[in-house]
């Protein structure tokens, strides 16, 4: 049941309801009353807003956790592709990834991770940056991310990668035009291009 309100909470409403102006105007306390009703709403929101955050944080830093672990535990390029193929698009809801290396000794072409000689795709993009998130025209998404094909406009993050030969450059890409924009936080991504650099660079002295 609904509690009644004490004694002195109602001598205090009813006070505000007898005092209240015969013209009909809100007296000065009832106007402070809902200021404060106005800002603890405010607050409410606030506080989910906060709550919702965390609860995504949290997902995404297990998905990182899990995903990095596989990816430590690579011991060869087809296990590492195999991890890029699943795990990162599937649990991050990526539509494309690809890692692009130059001027190592190559392999046979896997689906994710592309040699090259000397210039990776879409250098210039990155300029002096170590981390751009862009939109991009269907053939530079096609130069990307080869395996597919595109007939229009997508979106991406390229990461530049620290590797003790050549360059390295991880490309997460989405269909959509707005996915990757300059607003998005990319320390998670970040962070996973570090953890791929190291074990990239474990592999090219194998």
């Amino acid at each position: 049941s609904t509690p009644k309100p004490s004694s002195a909470a109602s001598d205090v409403y009813k006070r505000q309801i007898n005092n209240r102006p015969k013209d009909g105007t809100i007296s000065l306390a009832q106007k402070q009353i809902q200021i404060l009703q106005k800002r603890n709403t405010e607050m409410r929101k606030k506080i989910a807003l906060l709550v919702r955050r965390a609860k995504i944080n949290d997902e995404i830093f297990e998905k990182t956790r899990s995903l990095n672990l596989s990816v430590i535990n690579s011991t060869s390029w087809n296990e590492l592709n195999e991890t890029l193929a699943t795990q990162m698009i599937i649990d991050f809801d990526a539509d494309f990834v690809s890692i692009h290396l130059k001027e190592l000794d190559t392999i046979n072409e896997l689906d994710h991770i592309h040699f090259h000689d000397k210039k990776l795709p879409c250098e210039a993009l990155m300029g002096n940056q170590v981390t751009q998130c862009s939109s991009l025209r269907a053939e530079e998404m096609g130069s990307l991310f080869p395996i597919d094909q595109y007939n229009e406009a997508g979106s991406a993050v390229l990461l530049k990668m620290k590797l003790v030969r050549g360059g390295g450059l991880l490309c997460i890409g989405s269909n959509e035009p707005t996915m990757f924009s300059q607003e998005i936080d990319t320390m998670f991504v970040r962070y996973m291009a570090d953890v791929l650099a190291c074990v990239i660079n474990r592999l090219i002295e194998l």
